[in-house]
């Protein structure tokens, strides 16, 4: 079964290390192209940043990445369920940081499987259409 994406996005961070190769933070460096669909923030707002900012940054944090904070470890991968209350979504977060230098949070909207519904039961949306919303 396909599932539509419009929901789906990702967050890709570099990390920054200090001149002994030590790691400190990371920086937000790229989005994909549906972030302000699903979370009507500005991409120009937040990259650039770096995460320890962007904890604490109370205008632009629908996110609440003060939670994701424990998990945002190098050279580790996390996947757990997040509710965000804001946008009144389920998602299904993954953070990937095999290579040790990059971390990237992609969300998987699960809503309509938290409240048990078919994906695409109730929407108006052909599986053409579907189709090629995913690509």
């Amino acid at each position: 079964m396909e599932y539509p994406t419009k929901n789906d996005f990702y967050l890709k961070f570099k990390a920054i290390t200090s001149s002994n190769n030590k790691f400190l933070d990371y920086i937000l460096i790229e989005v994909s192209n549906n972030f302000f669909g699903a979370v009507n923030v500005k991409p120009e707002l937040i990259i650039g940043m770096k995460f320890s900012n962007l904890v604490f940054d109370k205008d632009n944090n629908i996110l609440d990445f003060h939670e994701l904070q424990y998990h945002m470890i190098p050279n580790s991968r996390r996947k757990f369920e997040k509710y965000v209350s804001e946008l009144r979504r389920w998602y299904l977060v993954n953070i990937f940081g095999d290579s040790g230098s990059e971390m990237i949070l992609f969300y998987s909207d699960i809503t309509k499987l938290k409240n048990g519904q078919i994906p695409t039961q109730g929407d108006d949306t052909t599986k053409e259409e579907l189709i090629a919303k995913s690509v």
